[in-house]
């Protein structure tokens, strides 16, 4: 598997990075926790489909989640685009039978299912109250190298098991960051004393929450021809 992501994140190094699930940018001014203290953790790495939801506006697609090195990932996402003869709406992506069914009824290509970009992010888990949380550094834009980024996206690790990830992102304008330093250890004390508040997630309608189900079988062969076609193009 870890071969098979490499040769799909890997050369998407070099495409033109565009914003996918843009609905999702509740973002913070600081990253959280120290990537170089961080591990990565195995269970994780893989293809991940993205399940559409009404409440948080994401879109179809797919991350890979490939290590970078021991504690870090490298995160590549794809969203799907639609073709002139392809119409999302006869699938529902709110379920991974969605895309099973998409990858037994649809073809790769410019008139059917492709992608047109990727957005690339550097991701590291820190353990705050009991809690993990993924910080996503926004990576691969060529002008910006050797700047810090102007946001990251912090994600609270909320459900985890073989094949379901639920990612709930800290809304980085909550009412309890106000007034606040901008530093790491400032935002950081903020969490661990609001962990169990949802208000700093969206609310109790979890509206930055990103839901995500290991892609196996057709749907990764699928994904991984996606993949294909965005580098070749």
């Amino acid at each position: 598997m870890n071969s098979r992501i490499r040769s799909l994140s890997g050369a998407a190094l070099m495409l033109v990075l565009i914003p996918i699930f843009a609905g999702l940018l509740a973002c913070m001014p600081v990253p959280i926790g120290n990537p170089e203290r961080s591990k990565v953790d195995p269970d994780i790495t893989g293809i991940w489909a993205v399940l559409e939801t009404e409440e948080s506006d994401t879109d179809m697609g797919f991350y890979v989640f490939e290590p970078y090195d021991k504690r870090t990932w490298l995160i590549t996402g794809f969203g799907l685009a639609e073709g002139d003869q392809f119409d999302a709406d006869q699938y529902d992506f709110s379920t991974y039978k969605g895309y099973e069914n998409l990858a037994a009824s649809e073809k790769v290509h410019a008139e059917h299912v492709y992608s047109d970009g990727v957005i690339m992010y550097k991701a590291w888990i820190t353990k705050l109250a009991g809690q993990r949380f993924f910080t996503w550094e926004p990576k691969g834009v060529a002008e910006s190298l050797g700047e810090d980024p102007e946001y990251w996206m912090v994600q609270q690790i909320f459900v985890h098991d073989e094949n379901t990830m639920i990612l709930r992102m800290v809304n980085g304008e909550a009412e309890q960051f106000d007034d606040i330093d901008k530093t790491r250890r400032a935002y950081e004390r903020v969490l661990k004393k609001n962990v169990n508040d949802p208000e700093i997630y969206g609310g109790p309608d979890d509206e930055y929450r990103i839901t995500l189900v290991r892609a196996e079988g057709a749907v990764l062969t699928f994904f991984e021809e996606v993949a294909a076609y965005v580098i070749g193009s």
